[in-house]
């Protein structure tokens, strides 16, 4: 009997999943034809400010700018999001579909190795919203010293920043929640109930959420529309305009055509880690030698892609209960689950998957003082939960890793807890793969390169040992999965070797890659990039370093810090305004004619 209930679930799970990724497909071909149909674009139309990207740091950017009376283009690559793409639970299904980018890293030398190829899926949302729309919704500040290493007053950015959001406390968790928060306790770690950027605090995670659905940043264009903003979705950026050092515009394709805007003030790229450096790389502004390689004239040579930097997990499935206290697909898909949240917003349907998170320092940087080293998060279920339906895919895991290690691990209560790296030493790039604006960059972010990595990420895991030794999770029986993972079979269980093993084998990204376009070495504190002038970069590639803690929060304060920067220099340019004006009437046609020969050079360009 418990086989056939078991099998039938699969077949229900399976079927739902199908047609939930049918529906985002046809709701993705509706959206496309119907903004072919209401195409309004005009080509060589002239804008204050040309924003590229609809992510987390563009929406807000934008919508600061046109509140300060400029007309503004913001483009984005994909489309708007359907109905149900709100819902917390269904996060992961999103990932791997036409909203997402789907980049794939090269393979990896010293990590990756359970993954396909060993390479390292990277979803980025290619959506309004951008990866606000694919995250895992959590809001966190991280550490006061992250900022302090930025700029003096970021901290201010971050916590003005909140206001314009919409965050929110867990509407539903697992009863594991309330068990691992005591276990740290007993740790005599500090558990929190307040999200402050001060020191090591553990507490249930706070999201981006509305009444129990996910807020994404798009949903800030639809509070005040404002006629001096302009949203073109399905626009595909392939070139700044530069003449000489100034940028001038942007050259875009949609839907098989291609046009161009024009900017006044300034062109700012929020396209994210990977498609803003891409595409300051195609417009001739990158290392020399590499631009070179394919025929791209170099206007200024600076080291965009270098210092990729990204935050690296393991740990799934590794935590094994005597009591089921997690997620359960019983949960999931019980009636009352789906009215509980249409109707009030609450139940297991606003998980966003993680429940707990917290940081802290590792015996190898236990200076207080400093920066900690390493985070942890607590998932209330496992890859093995779903049966390779969902999370496998999505990050990639191989199905022979995935069959001899998750799959007998679904009878089981499985949680996860997974340490992730915070500060890692190893470095990667971002290169060209060719000059073709539509083909994907090639992604290294060489993660474990540097041992030191590997050396506190086995720091985190003694540290779950220490918990399991908890009386809180003793009683509950809770153990390490000791069935040896695949290709670390020859090492003792438990040592140091084999943990090295195993997080060589199960590396996994945290979403959160940054430093691509990093301050001080392409833009300024300004975000201007050097040598060029009306060009800015906003986004995570700008961050310096990566923050402690998930970066969502972060990038929205960056584009709340640039919205003030170019507030400021609006107002720097009223008061100068101000003067007594005479005017000249050959000044005034100068501008024309300068005008009219602009617009005629880029129009000669596009034909």
């Amino acid at each position: 009997m418990f086989i056939f209930i078991r099998a039938l679930l699969l077949v229900l799970i399976s079927t739902l999943i199908m047609l939930f990724l049918f529906y985002i497909r046809f709701t993705f071909i509706l959206d496309t034809y119907f903004q072919w149909f209401f195409n309004d674009v005009r080509d060589m139309q002239q804008y204050d400010y040309i924003v590229v990207g609809a992510g987390s740091a563009g929406t807000v950017l934008a919508k600061h700018l046109a509140e300060d009376k400029h007309s503004v283009l913001l483009l984005e690559a994909g489309g708007t999001a359907p109905f149900f793409l709100d819902i917390p639970l269904l996060g992961p299904l999103i990932q791997n579909t036409v909203y997402d980018w789907q980049y794939v890293t090269v393979p990896q030398e010293h990590a990756c190795k359970g993954l396909i190829n060993n390479q390292s899926r990277w979803p980025r949302g290619r959506i309004l919203g951008g990866s606000s729309r694919l995250n895992y919704m959590a809001y966190v500040l991280g550490h006061r010293l992250d900022y302090e290493k930025w700029f003096p007053d970021f901290a201010e950015s971050v916590t003005e920043s909140a206001e314009s959001l919409s965050i929110s406390e867990l509407r539903w968790n697992s009863d594991f929640a309330e068990v691992i928060l005591k276990a740290i306790e007993e740790l005599n770690y500090n558990v929190s109930s307040v999200n402050a950027q001060l020191d090591t605090d553990f507490m249930k995670v706070q999201l981006t959420m509305e009444n129990g659905g996910r807020w994404s940043s798009d949903k800030i264009l639809y509070e005040k529309p404002n006629r001096l903003l302009t949203v073109c979705t399905h626009a595909h950026a392939t070139k700044i305009l530069i003449n000489s050092n100034k940028a001038e515009g942007i050259e875009f394709v949609k839907f098989g055509r291609k046009y161009t805007a024009i900017a006044k003030h300034g062109v700012i790229l929020s396209a994210g880690v990977i498609e803003s450096p891409k595409l300051l790389m195609l417009s001739g502004i990158g290392p020399k030698e590499h631009l070179q390689e394919f025929g791209i004239k170099v206007i200024n040579d600076l080291p965009v892609g270098q210092n990729l930097q990204d935050h690296i997990l393991t740990g799934l499935d590794l935590i094994v209960l005597n009591e089921s206290l997690g997620l359960n697909p019983s949960d999931i898909f019980n009636p009352m689950s789906a009215f509980n949240y249409f109707f009030f917003g609450k139940g297991p349907w606003t998980s966003s998957g993680i429940e707990v998170l917290g940081t802290f320092h590792s015996p190898l940087h236990a200076n207080k003082s400093a920066v900690p080293d390493l985070q942890l998060m607590v998932l209330p279920s496992g890859v093995s939960r779903d049966n390779g339906f969902i999370l496998k895919e999505t990050m990639g895991i191989s199905d022979e890793v995935y069959n001899k290690y998750f799959t007998p691990l679904l009878d089981k209560n499985i949680v996860t807890i997974a340490p992730v790296l915070l500060h890692p030493k190893s470095t990667g790039e971002l290169r060209l793969k060719s000059n073709d604006p539509f083909h994907k960059p090639l992604i290294d972010p060489k993660y474990l390169s540097n041992e030191d990595d590997i050396d506190t990420l086995i720091e985190g895991l003694y540290f779950i040992k220490k918990l399991l030794n908890t009386n809180t999770l003793r009683a509950l029986g809770a153990s390490l999965n000791r069935k040896p993972f695949p290709g670390c079979e020859d090492q003792v269980f438990d040592t140091r070797k084999y943990w090295k093993c195993y997080i060589q084998h199960l590396t996994m990204t945290s979403y959160h890659p940054v430093g691509t376009c990093r301050i001080g070495d392409i833009v300024d504190t300004s975000f201007k990039v050097y040598n060029m002038r009306n060009l800015y970069v906003v986004d995570a590639s700008v961050l310096p370093s990566l923050p402690s803690g998930n970066i969502n929060a972060p990038v929205l304060a960056v584009a709340q810090k640039a919205a003030y920067i170019f507030k400021n220099k609006r107002t720097k340019e009223r008061i100068g305004q101000k003067q007594p004006k005479s005017y000249n009437i050959c000044y005034v046609f100068n501008v024309c004619s300068n005008m009219r020969s602009i617009m005629r050079k880029y129009a000669t360009l596009n034909l």
